[in-house]
């Protein structure tokens, strides 16, 4: 089983079809980093609402999430590398 063939023979379609996967990857990525960016308004939050007592394992369980969301946040940038090398072939695709 190798890589299935494409059915189009339109340049322009398929560099059409680069970018608009693109742009989902974009509004994808764009809904995770915000969700990150909820998860710690939340707990900040709750911090500061003093719905949270600091405890000697608080501030271990607050390291790692905030190691957490900083992995989460890396892995974004390297799919948003990506996604700007998908849209530089589509673009130049589409505009031969």
């Amino acid at each position: 089983m190798g890589i299935p063939a494409l059915s189009t023979t339109n340049p322009s379609t398929l560099g059409n079809m680069l970018l608009q996967s693109a742009a989902y990857f974009q509004a994808s990525s764009a809904k995770f980093a915000s969700a990150e960016g909820e998860k710690l308004q939340a707990i900040v939050a709750a911090i500061t609402g003093g719905d949270v007592t600091f405890t000697d394992g608080t501030f271990t369980t607050l390291s790692t999430i905030n190691s957490d969301i900083q992995l989460a946040i890396g892995a974004l940038s390297n799919l948003e590398n990506l996604i700007m090398q998908k849209v530089a072939a589509g673009t130049q695709i589409y505009n031969r």
